[in-house]
């Protein structure tokens, strides 16, 4: 009877991941830039210039996401993530020390890799490995927790901002990631149930030792064989991509508009609870009714944040609604390669999902650049808010005209199989 009531280690795997997801995507990578106007404003740098490291910093996500996989059969998962984690937090707390953007770059790139190797990849091996059950409700409960991690520490961090400056503040927020995820990394996490000893939950084990598994075979969609398909995966995966780096610059946004810190910090925290809800609400919806009407509903509501910002409004009550409404575009970078990977690509899944999730985030990290830039010269961002929707627009008839020809020619074809083998 104790026996029937023992928690499963997989569910503090989950555990685990949502520290990981906390600390390293909710903190160092989405609560760096509520510290940009600040340290523009102390440093007398341009928007450029503070741009610039964030995209060299992106950039390194995304080297990150190519390599790690490798790392991650290779290098033992809790010393690697260990490491990572201790340099990553190291990186964000000694900005507090730097007196010239100069350093910024030079830290861009440690950063950079040791913090792009914790967001999503491992949480998502790991949940794949330890749930033959529930493992998409139980990583959207994983990947959602970066967005309530965010949405609470960003407020935080004005407020130590206010009090303490923004030198003690950063280095304040490294720890606490820190703590969040030494504990997951350290004490927690296990790629494969197989270190424990023990089968991954939802897995049935007879007596004989015969494990039987419920497996999905798939084969690339007719669409795949098009290149012209991949094109518009890959600007379907962007275009999200360029409309999450706008909000990145929130606080300078806010600075330019005489709206002040605290609703800098505000439009980043109402941002990751639409994160959060995004990937509830993406998932639900990829569910019922694919993902091409996924796409379509998400980049129009994305399209209208940005049209919000882009309008000039001074009212701060409806900026905060297309904060919230922001945060969507969040989630889909998040989940956007998987779904059209899954969509289109399913016979080579991994391949296909690797080189969209690298992609977006390389070209994020440029456009993240030329928005820096481009509120330099246009002397502020309310015509980059109005030239990112117009392009998340050009998105809405990609997946429109993507879901019209699938209906000719035929989605990718699924099949559940029951797999038997002895262990």
């Amino acid at each position: 009877m104790n026996e029937r009531k023992k928690i499963h280690p997989a569910w503090w795997m989950l555990v685990g991941c949502i520290l990981l997801q906390a600390g390293g995507t909710g903190i160092l990578s989405n609560c760096q830039s509520v510290f940009y106007s600040s340290i523009t404003g102390e440093l007398g740098i341009s928007n450029g210039a503070i741009s610039l490291f964030s995209t060299m910093r992106t950039i390194a996500n995304g080297v990150a996401m190519f390599i790690m996989p490798v790392l991650f059969s290779r290098v033992n998962l809790r010393v690697l993530l260990s490491i990572m984690s201790i340099i990553g937090c190291g990186c964000f707390a000694m900005e507090g020390l730097f007196s010239d953007i100069s350093q910024w770059y030079l830290m861009a790139i440690p950063f950079g890799i040791t913090s792009g190797g914790l967001i999503t990849m491992p949480a998502t091996l790991v949940i794949n490995n330890w749930f033959h059950k529930r493992a998409g409700l139980v990583l959207g409960i994983a990947l959602a927790s970066s967005g309530v991690a965010g949405a609470m520490v960003a407020p935080l961090c004005s407020s130590l901002i206010l009090r303490l400056g923004w030198r003690p503040a950063i280095a304040l927020i490294g720890l606490l990631a820190l703590v969040l995820l030494l504990p997951a990394t350290a004490l927690i996490l296990r790629l494969t149930p197989q270190e424990m000893g023990c089968a991954p939950y939802g897995e049935e084990r007879s007596a004989d030792g015969v494990v039987t598994r419920t497996v999905l075979r798939a084969e690339n969609s007719p669409l795949a064989n098009r290149m012209i398909v991949l094109v518009f995966c890959l600007l379907l995966v962007i275009l999200p991509y360029g409309a999450q780096q706008m909000s990145y610059h929130y606080s300078l946004f806010a600075e330019q508009e005489g709206l002040g810190l605290v609703a800098a910090a505000n439009f980043t925290s109402l941002c990751m609870v639409g994160n959060t809800l995004g990937k509830l609400l993406l998932g639900t919806l990829n569910d019922r009714k694919g993902a091409w009407v996924t796409t379509i509903t998400a980049e129009a509501i994305i399209v209208l944040s940005m049209a919000i910002f882009g309008s000039g409004s001074g009212n701060v009550m409806l900026l905060y609604a297309a904060a919230l409404l922001m945060g969507l575009s969040y989630s889909m970078a998040a989940m956007l390669p998987a779904l059209l990977s899954r969509q289109v690509y399913a016979g080579q899944y991994q391949k296909r999902y690797s080189l969209l999730l690298g992609a977006g985030m390389v070209a994020g990290a440029l456009l993240n650049l030329c928005i820096g830039v481009g509120s330099d010269l246009l002397g502020g961002y309310r015509v980059l808010f109005q030239i990112s929707a117009v392009m998340n627009a050009l998105a809405i008839l990609i997946a429109a005209l993507l879901n019209f020809w699938e209906k000719k020619v035929g989605p990718a074809k699924m099949e559940t199989a029951v797999s038997s083998e002895k262990q």
